[in-house]
């Protein structure tokens, strides 16, 4: 039985395919890498795997991929290129699967499919890298009024331009339940509070009421923040879904100023 292999075409396939698929590793992996060594790395790639495929070698798909990770991430180190390798060898069985899968079950041409698997890979990656992002941005918040401290999760927003009208001071936002919880029940009538404006996309205009407790402690990766009376706006509700966190909180509350 003989077959015919178009030797062009194999290269230029693989050579397209091998860059999206690097470019979707470094999506997942969060590495940077210039535009040429992507372009040296898919060629690399497509060269070998059309040797190896002539010559009749097994293993030629992923011999093709470590020879491409050795050209992506020379000169970065052990510990970066063992990511590298990592992430490039991850994705290259995730993305083998998902176009086995695209072109089987809806019958795409190759080229549609490898685009449509390049898209799903690298959406999961920006999705992770959201989720890291939020991690990341989770702090420790201890808050404090006369003899009540409430030790709740924080996240740090770095949109968050929130400020109290009449002095400008940043203020930051906590669900009604945590402050219920740190200035008790009915707390309105007995100590009164103000009211800050604000807007937002989807929501508009309205406004939240304010109130400035004894002091705000916020432990960073840096060492730890403590706000002197900072001032705080309470959202009617939950300030994120699930309850994951309790406050957002202002950048300046964060990285306060010496």
């Amino acid at each position: 039985m003989y077959y015919e292999f178009y030797i062009d075409q194999f290269f230029l396939e693989h050579l397209l395919t091998g860059y999206l698929l690097i470019a979707a590793a470094t999506s997942l992996g969060r590495q940077k890498l210039s535009r040429k060594r992507m372009v040296a790395g898919s060629s690399v790639n497509a060269a070998a795997m059309t040797a190896l495929v002539c010559l009749g070698l097994p293993g030629w798909y992923f011999s093709g991929i470590l020879f491409a990770g050795v050209v992506l991430f020379a000169g970065k180190g052990k510990e970066e290129f063992l990511r590298g390798l990592f992430f490039l060898l991850l994705t290259s069985v995730c993305f083998g699967g998902v176009l086995e899968a695209l072109l089987g079950l809806l019958g795409l041409p190759l080229m549609a499919g490898t685009t449509v698997a390049f898209f799903l890979l690298r959406g999961v990656g920006h999705l992770l890298a959201k989720q890291k992002s939020l991690r990341d941005s989770l702090v420790t918040v201890r808050l404090q009024w006369e003899e009540r401290t409430e030790t709740l999760c924080g996240m740090i927003d770095t949109g968050n331009r929130l400020e109290e009208p009449l002095t400008g001071r940043p203020v930051s936002i906590v669900d009604m339940t945590s402050a219920t919880q740190l200035l008790g029940e009915m707390w309105e009538e007995r100590r009164g509070f103000y009211l800050i404006p604000f807007h937002s996309i989807g929501t508009g205009k309205g406004w939240m009421r304010g109130v400035t407790i004894d002091s705000m402690t916020v432990e960073l990766s840096e060492g730890t923040a403590v706000i002197k009376r900072p001032v705080l706006a309470i959202y009617d509700g939950q300030v994120s879904t699930g309850g994951r966190f309790q406050v957002i909180l202002h950048p300046l509350h964060a990285w306060p100023e010496n």
